[in-house]
């Protein structure tokens, strides 16, 4: 069982990992010029944040580490959260409030 594990956990980090970076190798110049200043936005960067707390969160599930799984989680919600800001700064206020109501009903799921 412990190989399996260890398949899906490599699998779980793998997989993005190498896709992100064939797409990176297919792009052109300018493409490439535009990835990069969006590697600078904030908001950005906040997203990149809740998807690698996402994998930590599975990871720490299927490891069976809940260190790692309690900060995959706080990562996810401070996700949400700058996401639910975000939002509010841009007037969309439909996205904002479901924004604050997925990550509101997901941190009482797990703290439950």
């Amino acid at each position: 069982m412990k190989i399996f594990q260890a398949i899906i956990i490599i699998l779980i980090w793998a997989i993005p990992i190498f896709s992100i970076r064939k797409t990176y190798k297919k792009m052109d110049n300018e493409e490439k010029q535009d990835v990069k200043d969006e590697l600078k936005n904030p908001s950005f960067l906040l997203f990149v944040f809740t998807c690698i707390g996402f994998q930590l969160f599975i990871t720490g599930n299927i490891s069976g580490n809940k260190i790692m799984q309690h900060i995959g989680a706080g990562l996810v919600f401070s996700g949400f959260v700058s996401g639910c800001v975000g939002a509010f700064r841009q007037r969309n206020f439909k996205k904002g409030i479901g924004s604050m109501l997925a990550g509101g009903i997901g941190a009482v799921i797990y703290f439950i």
